[in-house]
């Protein structure tokens, strides 16, 4: 707080405004306990990619934080009769935020499917490696995207990752905060 030069409170209006400082942290101490929904689609964990440990890396932070972080692999379904690629649409369509890491340019051209599907490609961001920006993929990714798309972020290579983790937790606390805002307008 900051001291200025001003006319006091009453002592009823002193008692008043000490009673409001503890409700005012309460409540955003409140804000710390909503949930953000986190898809986190990249290499899978067996793969070797340093980009599996980063994936790992973040499921982990989200969740010590009170976050629903989870792998697409988590929740596919192999008995379902429906695709992998429908199975991901429609997982996409329930989470707040999509977070992706390909790890390879093939794996860049992946997310097209979900890009440049409106439904979704607002909540996706996509960590790019720096030394894939040549490729046909990661241009025609960068190329759609707009705030009314997905979000991409480059990376330098895969030896300097930290940026995904912090633009990441960053995103999220941001939406945990329009989360707790808009509960009480509706």
């Amino acid at each position: 707080m900051i001291d200025l030069p001003d006319i006091p409170f009453t002592e009823e209006a002193s008692g008043l405004f000490n009673r409001l400082l503890p409700r005012i942290k309460d409540r955003l101490l409140e804000v710390e306990k909503v949930p953000v929904s986190v898809l986190l689609w990249g290499p899978g964990i067996g793969s070797g990619s340093s980009l599996a440990s980063v994936r790992m890396g973040l499921r982990q932070a989200l969740r010590r934080k009170g976050h629903v972080a989870v792998y697409s692999e988590e929740i596919c379904d192999e008995t379902c009769n429906h695709s992998i690629r429908l199975q991901q649409l429609a997982q996409a369509q329930e989470f707040d935020l999509i977070v992706t890491t390909p790890c390879t340019p093939g794996s860049v051209g992946e997310i097209h499917d979900f890009a440049a599907d409106r439904r979704v490609n607002g909540k996706i961001i996509v960590f790019i490696n720096r030394q894939y920006v040549d490729g046909y993929s990661a241009q025609s990714i960068n190329a759609i995207s707009t705030v009314l798309s997905c979000r991409v972020e480059y990376y330098p290579n895969e030896n300097e990752v930290d940026i995904i983790e912090n633009i990441t937790l960053f995103e999220v606390q941001k939406i945990r905060e329009m989360k707790y805002i808009f509960r009480g307008r509706y």
